[in-house]
């Protein structure tokens, strides 16, 4: 499982005073970045080797000023050419749960412009954060 701390930043607010529904979407992203970070060697946008397919959410409380983050995240599921990872985000202090997610990765060769089957040694790193 991955952790990534999240720092909340002041344009993530809306009128509310709570995290807007729209930023949890950037934390999960910035989740899949430590993914990459620490199984990809990416040096271009064209060496990342999946496209974003899905996006599902479900949100348990809101996240409010002063709250501390993180994102918990693993692989819940590999097929042949996609990938899902599940996440949670959570208060650092609490543990008090704030949204579940799931994302759908399909391997893709963007210079090529079409999915792949997922390569072996790829495999062997999504397996690690079963």
């Amino acid at each position: 499982m991955i952790r990534t701390e999240i720092q909340i930043r002041f344009n993530d607010m809306d009128p509310m005073r709570r995290v807007n529904n729209a930023s949890y979407s950037a934390y999960l992203e910035l989740a899949r970045l430590d993914f990459c970070n620490r199984y990809l060697s990416v040096t271009t946008l064209e060496d990342i080797p999946f496209v974003l397919a899905r996006v599902e959410m479900d949100l348990v409380s809101s996240v409010l000023p002063g709250d501390s983050i993180y994102v918990n995240t693993w692989v819940s599921q590999i097929g042949t050419t996609s990938w899902e990872f599940s996440y949670e985000i959570k208060n650092q202090k609490t543990d008090v749960l704030y949204v579940k997610a799931k994302t759908v990765q399909v391997y893709f060769d963007y210079r090529e412009k079409k999915k792949l089957p997922i390569p072996k040694e790829f495999r062997m790193s999504l397996e690690k954060e079963m």
